[in-house]
């Protein structure tokens, strides 16, 4: 097996595992409600201070992995991310809640700054939007699993019962990254030029402000993008349940096809932008999930709201590689981890504060406000592209 194919089946199987983990955490929170005792209040607390722990983390591991070794950092963070797994099955209450929540976060923060950085470099000049399509997927195939399968093995073997699940596969994947990738060359898992002199304050602030400047363009289209996965797991559920007469395993299928059909379309994503071309797929994307988005909350028909999330499904997932392959494009070997852990943080604190207003407005007037402006700002995404394509980045694509 060549070098390259050993690290982007590597790769996509830690961001499997990554997404995966992460996904099983939410689901459960119905029943760490009843079982501890906890209020809404210290549910907002346990989410928005795991959110805040990635935010700061994701920046920190990035800045440090272009000197340090990508594997050896990417296999401490499946090891401890593992390891967070076991720590929810010791969970009493919702300080320990809390902190588990702290160590999954931090263990989560490891992956996508590295992983998504590593394909990055290794394809940056060959077959970059299928490596970034397949990685993608895996990770839309993870979050799939977890989704499909949480509740039900909770409801059969206890609330405990996923965690090691997960966390007996963590190791698995763990011994199988360490076997795929023990003969590869090494200096495909670090920047080989780089000099053993510190950055002060002002270089890296400068450095940071260069690499700003150069992803303008891209940072709200991250920021609608992690705001079409958090409204769309957060909160079609609850609309479906408020709108419909659908019995809660129902929607549960609803939403699962919504994530199938991402990894699905995910998966072929490559074959898609060779025949496309990867500005006009992303300006299509963009463009259907804010029609998808609109119509969703129009219709009443349960078939057609069934179309609508898997038309929504179609669109909002082939986004992601597309992102990843654009920044990829215009980042610098040396700064590979720095540029997509600023990347992450966008894209996570920008979809966040997009989920919060979301749901206050949507307390004042709705459950269908997320999903209208999502909708109107997956339309405005792609205003900017089209009136943007004589950008130098874009105007090749």
């Amino acid at each position: 097996m060549h070098d390259t194919h050993r690290i982007l089946g590597t790769v996509s199987l830690f961001h499997l595992f990554n997404d995966g983990a992460i996904s099983v955490i939410p689901l459960l929170f119905p029943i760490f409600k009843i079982i501890f005792d906890l209020s809404y209040t210290q549910i907002g607390i346990i989410t928005s201070a795991g959110l805040a722990i990635s935010l700061i983390s994701q920046l920190l591991i990035g800045r440090i992995s272009d000197k340090k070794n990508y594997r050896e950092l990417l296999l401490v963070g499946i090891l401890l991310l593992s390891v967070s797994m076991l720590f929810f099955t010791t969970v009493q209450g919702f300080l320990s809640v809390l902190l588990a929540m702290f160590v999954l976060r931090f263990s989560s923060s490891f992956f996508h700054p590295l992983g998504i950085g590593l394909i990055s470099r290794t394809f940056k000049n060959r077959n970059l939007d299928s490596a970034m399509g397949i990685q993608s997927a895996f990770g839309d195939l993870g979050a799939f699993l977890a989704v499909l399968t949480t509740l039900y093995i909770a409801e059969l073997n206890g609330w405990q019962f996923p965690f090691f699940i997960w966390a007996v596969l963590g190791v698995l994947i763990l011994l199988m990254g360490i076997v795929l990738t023990r003969k590869t060359d090494e200096t495909l898992f670090r920047y080989n030029h780089q000099t053993n002199q510190k950055q002060t304050i002002s270089e890296a602030y400068h450095e940071w402000k260069k690499i700003m400047k150069n992803m303008l363009l891209f940072v709200p289209l991250f920021i609608i993008s992690g705001a079409i996965w958090g409204v769309t797991v957060s909160y079609l559920p609850l609309y479906l349940d408020e709108t419909t007469d659908l019995f809660l395993p129902t929607i549960g299928l609803i939403v699962s096809l919504w994530i199938g059909t991402g990894t699905i379309i995910s998966f072929l994503y490559g074959r898609i932008q060779q025949v496309v071309g990867r500005r006009k797929l992303l300006t299509i994307s963009y463009l259907l999930t804010g029609i998808s988005s609109l119509l969703l909350i129009t219709f009443s028909s349960i078939p057609l709201i069934i179309s609508m999330v898997f038309l929504l499904g179609f669109s909002s997932f082939l986004t992601f590689p597309a992102l990843f392959s654009f920044i990829s494009e215009m980042t610098h070997e040396s700064v590979e981890g720095k540029t997509f852990g600023y990347t992450f943080t966008l894209q996570l604190g920008g979809g966040t504060a997009f989920l919060f207003f979301s749901g206050i407005v949507a307390d004042i007037l709705g459950i269908w406000v997320p999903f209208a402006l999502l909708g109107v700002s997956g339309l405005l995404a792609s205003m900017l592209l089209l009136a943007t394509m004589d950008t130098k980045m874009l105007k090749n694509q």
